[in-house]
């Protein structure tokens, strides 16, 4: 694996973004496997980077490993997911932009959506102006909710996994900073709110409820609502439904 010096890296790596931004000091690398990013951190130490071991405010949610160079420059290498939850998807990886090979290393540049998404999760004052850029360049939207729905299995949401929910507060804040309106916000919003409900009747079908009006029970929920998101669990093959004789009998697949 090779990287070049930073001296050449804005002349020669026309790879380091697609034009859209007039400079930038910081890089973001993500790798699949730790000891591939053992060799990167190599590296970029052998490129002249030092491993920055602060953790200042605006790092509070990333878990990379930070390498400081000349001229204020930064490298965030990730492994597998970032901020320690958001993973690098297949359809990530499918819809990033193949640059080319460096050395021992294949350079692909995530989509437009992606690193829309990505930055949602950060809480580097700098990621809402990138944000609102991206928004400005006509990204589709379909693509970023399909990004939301492959984050996270159903069994972690409630420990904070709904990523429409990460979304949903950050376009907020573009909203109010930049004076923009996002025409899918309200979208976005009813998609945390089922995950949020399918996470919830399913911990309590793990907890022992077996029915509709037992679940509505425990969630103070109208029997109606629960009995949809009993639907959808069981379209996803999550539960399965014995409708032998009523109350329907729920149970975890």
């Amino acid at each position: 694996m090779t990287v070049q010096s930073p001296s050449s890296w804005s002349e020669e790596a026309p790879w380091l973004g697609r034009g859209e931004k007039y400079a930038t000091r910081d890089i973001d690398l993500i790798v699949e496997l730790r000891h591939e990013g053992e060799e990167l951190k190599k590296a970029v130490e052998g490129a002249g980077f030092e491993v920055d071991a602060r953790r200042i405010p605006e790092c509070a949610r990333v878990d990379a490993s930070i390498f400081s160079g000349v001229e204020g420059m930064r490298v965030d290498v990730f492994v597998g997911t970032i901020c320690d939850e958001l993973v690098l998807s297949q359809g990530m990886k499918s819809r990033a932009e193949f640059i080319g090979d460096y050395g021992r290393m294949s350079l692909h540049l995530c989509s437009r959506e992606d690193i829309f998404l990505l930055k949602s999760v950060t809480e580097r004052d700098k990621d809402l102006d990138d944000i609102v850029l991206l928004f400005r360049r006509c990204i589709d939207e379909r693509i970023i909710l399909e990004g939301c729905r492959a984050q996270g299995k159903l069994d972690d949401l409630l420990g904070g996994g709904i990523w429409e929910a990460f979304l949903l507060i950050k376009i907020r804040e573009m909203e109010r900073k930049y004076e923009v309106s996002v025409p899918w916000k309200r979208q976005l919003g009813e998609l945390a709110l089922q995950k949020l409900e399918k996470a919830l009747v399913l911990k309590e079908i793990r907890k022992g409820a077996s029915t509709i009006p037992g679940i509505a029970g425990r969630l103070e929920l109208g029997r109606s609502r629960v009995g949809a998101v009993v639907s959808r669990l069981e379209e996803e093959g999550i539960v399965s439904v014995d409708r032998a004789k009523r109350p329907f009998r729920i149970a975890k697949k």
